[in-house]
């Protein structure tokens, strides 16, 4: 295991189809949920990409499980893209690395974040699995991307902007071609991500709220501003208080009917761009 500064440009080479081109860019939700949400599980977003790349964003409490009832091909994920270090984005790593371990993954895995990534995963791994590190069958390397130039992944542009979250929190752009999308992670947008996101295919952002209500979160009303003056195609809404989305399922489905490019995804809603 090692952390590695950039990894190289070009297409994966592996199994079924990556290498290829002309493939859509398919986006599977595997939970939409906050913390606490038994009903959604925790956000998470798996992205197969024209290069035939395929990056799980985020892994929470939840998500592991989630994932492996869509996916039993330990070796198709290449990267793990880990927004931040609250336990409903990255604590479920642990269980991702042993599934893949006792489903005979061999092909090396990329987990990605923000500086000290590879500390907490490794951390987490040995909390969870004391001194099962050593015991895998695969390599695990870390890239680190913070805000400032693109960087390059199998053929893919992957760029951060911080966000307004009670923890450090980037989001993540990411470029495949002519296809362009944003995973926000948790917190509100900055200036920067709306220079950031401007055009976006897609945005995939945190709403906790209806209204701005909580500072460190985002809001429905934030990202529908966000998504008019950024030009946005199309805009996902995830990671809402479970009670909001209870107690304000009326106004919400109100506010969404005004807005027909905003969408509110289920776990397995699947888009294609």
């Amino acid at each position: 295991m090692e952390t590695m500064s950039d990894l190289p440009v070009g297409p994966v080479e592996g199994q079924g189809n990556r290498g290829q081109r002309g493939l859509s860019m398919d986006v599977y939700f595997i939970g939409v949920g906050e913390a606490c949400d038994s009903a959604h599980g925790n956000t998470s977003v798996r992205i197969k990409t024209d290069h035939g790349v395929q990056v799980l964003l985020d892994c929470g409490f939840s998500v592991p499980h989630h994932y492996f009832r869509v996916s039993d091909d330990p070796d198709e994920l290449d990267l793990v893209w880990i927004s931040h270090f609250h336990g409903d984005h990255y604590f479920g790593m642990p269980l991702l690395l042993l599934g893949f371990w006792e489903m005979g993954r061999t092909r090396p895995l990329t987990v990605a974040g923000q500086i000290g990534v590879a500390e907490k995963v490794l951390t987490a791994l040995d909390m969870a699995y004391s001194g099962f590190a050593a015991k895998l069958s695969y390599e695990i390397n870390f890239l680190e991307i913070e805000p400032g130039p693109a960087r390059r992944f199998s053929g893919l542009t992957l760029q951060t902007v911080q966000t307004f979250h009670s923890q450090r929190n980037l989001g993540l752009l990411l470029v495949d071609d002519a296809k362009k999308m944003y995973y926000s992670g948790d917190g509100r947008p900055s200036e920067d991500v709306a220079r950031l996101v401007r055009g976006c295919d897609l945005v995939i952002h945190e709403a906790f709220q209806l209204q701005d209500e909580v500072h460190s979160h985002g809001s429905i009303a934030g990202c529908l501003r966000l998504a008019e003056s950024a030009d946005i195609k199309r805009f996902a809404l995830v990671h809402l208080d479970r009670r909001c989305r209870k107690d304000e399922e009326q106004s919400i489905l109100e506010v969404l009917e005004r807005h027909p490019a905003a969408m509110l995804p289920v776990e397995g809603t699947t888009i294609v761009l």
